[in-house]
């Protein structure tokens, strides 16, 4: 794995979702980039093999019209490289999971999995600001001051972890506006 990929997206893809493909890298623009009205997606890494994972943070409930927007998701991304496509999607326990589970049939290979966990309010606020970013929407001064925060606010074991991240926002947040 590449010095840059050491960081906690990677732990929580390894960890919550049991993934054991070796992931090598953030997965190209070119391989990425989907139809302007398909949902873009998070952070999208490649395996070794060429396979691609999503990670995303789920702020808000789990509904149907959410889970569309990941299948199509998935399925530009599987109609674009033609190599299966993996969704893990992590949520505080505090929203509403309304979605069935169902299989879906597609022409596309991809799974779609949805993970828990106990709502920490540090980890709640990074994950709104960096979809709030991904989604190209302007951070606020409430935002940027919870932005500056959130690395002292972290568990001390994290603290490192949280501080890069937060750069990286901070970064992507500078390029957008």
């Amino acid at each position: 794995m590449n010095e840059n990929l050491d960081c906690e997206e990677i732990r929580i893809i390894k960890e919550v979702f049991d993934e054991t493909r070796e992931i090598t890298g953030y997965a190209s623009p070119e391989m990425t980039e989907v139809n302007e009205d398909c949902y873009k997606g998070g952070d999208i890494f490649i395996t070794e093999g060429g396979e691609l994972i999503d990670l995303e943070c789920q702020m808000k409930d789990f509904d149907e019209v959410e889970l569309a927007n990941y299948v199509e998701l998935a399925e530009n991304l599987y109609e674009k490289n033609k190599v299966p496509i993996s969704i893990y999607i992590l949520c505080p326990n505090t929203i509403q999971v309304t979605a069935p589970e169902c299989t879906i049939k597609s022409e596309a290979i991809f799974n779609i999995k949805l993970a828990c966990y106990n709502s920490n309010p540090v980890y709640d606020a990074l994950y709104h600001i960096k979809d709030k970013v991904n989604r190209n929407m302007k951070l606020n001064d409430e935002d940027m001051e919870v932005l500056i925060r959130i690395p002292v606010m972290g568990p001390k074991k994290d603290r490192k972890n949280l501080r890069i991240e937060c750069f990286r926002i901070l970064k992507k947040s500078l390029e957008t506006r």
